[in-house]
């Protein structure tokens, strides 16, 4: 169980809803307790996995592979 509840009232900006972030939800309505937080979060996401030169395949399989060493659910 999470120490700090997410908030299901909070509308979330339209960009959660692509599907590299739809996985994120429950980790946005936590940090829309806190806006900025949570801009400055999308916008970190936003440059490290859809921008650069490095093809997002690749990215896609380095998300994978980072969440089997940590024995994540992905």
């Amino acid at each position: 169980m999470a120490r700090i509840p997410p908030d299901d009232s909070v509308q979330l900006p339209a960009e959660v809803e692509y599907a590299s972030f739809s996985t994120m939800t429950k980790l946005f309505r936590t940090m829309a307790l806190r806006p900025q937080i949570m801009q400055h979060t999308m916008q970190l996401l936003q440059e490290a996995m859809r921008e650069g030169t490095v093809e997002p395949e690749l990215k896609e399989l380095l998300a994978i592979r980072v969440s089997q060493v940590n024995n994540c659910f992905y």
